[in-house]
């Protein structure tokens, strides 16, 4: 037997939620704003006990499990997961994309676009980060990271 070829990483969140946030209405509303402003898309639950929303996030093998349930998780204003995203652009746009749905659906919470630097010793590494939340008890916050060499003295 080998060992594994990669350390465990993260497959999927499972968030229990208010059962009426995955009502017929509900579930609709769900996957508009997820699918408007981060492109995912709805998932088979075949099998699944309890009609839960699989959201696939397009990456391979990652999604988000909605179950609803009673009690229903209820969390801190701030906690959330994280995304990575491939550039400031990106970054960018999705919270555009949830700026705009947020004008017509005053649910939608955005925490504009921030950075950070962190100085290493031979390099500084910006994080520039913004949180989106939308009927779900977790925010989920974009995260981009870019390193930033500094001259050899």
């Amino acid at each position: 037997m080998t060992g594994p070829t990669f350390p465990p990483r993260l497959n999927h969140v499972a968030i229990s939620v208010d059962p009426s946030v995955l009502d017929d209405d509900g579930r609709a509303t769900v996957l508009d704003f997820f699918g408007a402003v981060f492109g995912w898309t709805e998932g088979d639950n075949t099998g699944e006990r309890g009609n839960p929303l699989i959201l696939y996030t397009g990456a391979p093998a990652q999604f988000v499990y909605l179950l609803p349930a009673e009690p229903f998780l209820v969390a801190p204003t701030l906690d959330h997961f994280g995304l990575q995203v491939s550039s400031l652009a990106e970054l960018e746009t999705l919270v555009d994309k949830a700026k705009a749905y947020q004008e017509g659906d005053p649910r939608v919470r955005v925490i504009d676009i921030e950075k950070r630097i962190t100085h290493g010793p031979n390099a500084d590494y910006v994080l520039t980060s913004a949180y989106i939340g939308f009927l779900l008890p977790l925010l989920v916050e974009l995260q981009h990271l870019e390193r930033r060499e500094r001259p050899h003295t």
